[in-house]
């Protein structure tokens, strides 16, 4: 996934990873306020689409459900992160887990190091 991205420095990858929730779609905007650097977010980035019928499905975006969004998913950068830091992710972890969980196993791999 993350294959090919520039190189951040540690402190950056720290601050980014402590920021990723896993849930959130960050807007284009908001990668680039958490500087997240640009060929990262154009090769993250994606359209995403609400579906209406669960509440753990739909976008929201500033208290109103919104049918599609673009932006970055946190789950991705914390992906990205961890190669940036050479963390190897198992496949089975990204296939078996909801998003959320990726991030904080992300982020135990990095404290056991």
């Amino acid at each position: 996934m993350a294959k090919g991205l520039s190189k951040i420095t540690k402190p950056l990858a720290l601050r980014l990873l402590s920021a990723c929730d896993g849930d959130e779609i960050w807007s284009c905007q908001h990668c680039r306020s958490e500087r997240v650097p640009e060929d990262w977010i154009a090769r993250l980035r994606d359209v995403f689409e609400s579906d209406f019928s669960e509440q753990g499905s739909t976008i929201f975006e500033g208290g109103k459900r919104v049918s599609q969004y673009e932006g970055v998913r946190s789950v991705d950068i914390a992906v990205a992160v961890a190669m940036n830091l050479g963390i190897q992710i198992d496949p089975w972890v990204l296939s078996q887990n909801h998003r959320a969980a990726i991030v904080a196993w992300i982020q135990e791999r990095l404290e056991e190091q």
